[in-house]
């Protein structure tokens, strides 16, 4: 953990819960499981990590949060409770099981409310900005749509379904084919390009005019962070945020995203596969293996005393900057398919674990982990609760005696692949 990794958060309240969150792809080859049972807290004011390889279910999780999975994906159960007291008082009443005193669960509320939350509650930075804005359209002018929009919610809160307070097909042929009128108005023009000028981007005014080809990746990417403040959302979900940019840039992304989220005191889930991110920005972190959150704990929870052998895999993988000479430690294999037909009823990560044992071969559930030396006193200052882990070594040591043989699940493969040939014969 780096010397100026940020300070736990974990006594906050939180504002979002999201409990046993299933997303499914139903595809040709079978239904793959994306995401599988996922549960975690994000607190006020905090930066809750998922870290994992490419492929584990990041991004997934993320778009689910937002409802912004597209066909031929599904989420097919979970809740994803939000903290917005206005919001529970409005639905109180008509649908009372999607609230929980201040909470709501998204999941249980109409698609248009769930559609109007984007911007004003809950707002993404998504992976590649250079597909993400339009390559017609000047930065400033996408920016200041995003501020239009928000500006004319706030404006009539009881028709925020609409988010643009009927503007319709009539409007938009006016808007295109009468000079004089404009969608955008000169406020958020004005507003979008102080929030240019507040990410960084030098002459913001003049940038403001030029269309995302003239950016660099980094000041996209930064336009970008612009973009997805414009509603001065509640919740802030960065996915891989410094993909494809230098060190140098990256340093820079991330310290403006750590100034802005204590500025605004919003809160920040950051999806990345990279460890040295989760260090340097992350308060408490989750780390996600073939849909599943294996573990889950504190920055010092998790960096400093992980359990799963996941975990202990990710960081043997990075080099030792004080000491450089020892051989890195990778992971063997690959993460699975998440096909529904190949997954198994085990745990998923058995078949690369250098510690795979018999009870490895059933489902596992995810169990606290009690590091011991605590001062007892059930406030979870002793670490129980805290951290959590789907293994078996949660509460036990790894018994040689008990571990698999080193070609357990080769041979089950071997057994299939027979199987399926004489299947076929």
């Amino acid at each position: 953990m780096s010397a100026d990794a940020p300070t736990s958060a974990s006594t906050g309240d939180a504002v979002l819960r999201v409990r046993d969150l299933r997303t499914r792809f139903f595809t040709e080859e079978g239904q793959v499981n994306a995401v599988e049972g996922v549960s975690f807290d994000v607190r006020d004011g905090e930066v809750f990590g998922i870290v994992g390889e490419s492929g584990s279910g990041k991004s997934v999780t993320a778009l689910s949060l937002i409802d912004l999975i597209e066909s031929p994906g599904r989420i097919t159960s979970g809740e994803v409770w939000y903290r917005k007291p206005a919001l529970a008082d409005e639905f109180r009443d008509s649908t009372p099981a999607a609230v929980d005193g201040d909470f709501v669960d998204l999941r249980r509320l109409p698609e248009g409310v769930r559609r109007s939350l984007r911007g004003p509650s809950f707002s993404m930075i998504f992976q590649d900005p250079m597909s993400s804005f339009n390559p017609s359209i000047t930065v400033g002018t996408q920016i200041a749509e995003a501020v239009e929009v928000q500006r004319r919610a706030r404006a009539n809160p009881r028709r925020t379904r609409s988010r643009t307070q009927g503007y319709g097909l009539g409007q938009y042929v006016r808007d295109t084919l009468l000079p004089s009128r404009d969608y955008v108005s000169d406020g958020s023009r004005a507003e979008a390009v102080e929030l240019l000028e507040r990410v960084g981007i030098p002459d913001p005014a003049e940038r403001a005019e030029e269309y995302p080809h003239q950016f660099s990746g980094g000041m996209l990417q930064r336009a970008m962070v612009a973009q997805a403040l414009a509603g001065e959302p509640d919740v802030l979900i960065a996915d891989e945020p410094t993909t494809a940019l230098d060190v140098t840039i990256q340093a820079q992304i991330l310290n403006l995203l750590r100034e802005l989220q204590r500025d605004q005191g919003m809160s920040v889930v950051m999806i990345t596969h990279d460890l040295g991110v989760i260090a340097r920005m992350c308060d408490r972190v989750g780390v996600m293996y073939a849909g599943e959150l294996v573990e889950r704990g504190t920055l010092g929870d998790v960096f400093e005393r992980p359990v799963h052998p996941y975990t202990q895999g990710l960081l043997g993988s990075i080099p030792d900057l004080e000491n450089p000479a020892p051989r890195l430690d990778p992971i063997e294999g690959n993460v699975p398919s998440l096909l529904d037909s190949e997954m198994g009823d085990r745990c998923y990560f058995a078949d690369r674990c250098p510690k795979a044992m018999d009870d490895c071969l059933h489902r596992i559930d995810e169990r606290a982990v009690a590091h011991g030396g605590g001062d007892g006193d059930g406030d979870g200052d002793d670490g129980v609760g805290e951290h959590a882990v789907r293994c078996v070594l949660a509460d036990r040591e790894y018994d040689p005696a008990a571990a698999l043989d080193d070609g357990h699940f080769e041979d089950d493969d071997t057994a299939e692949t027979e199987a399926e040939v004489a299947a076929d014969d």
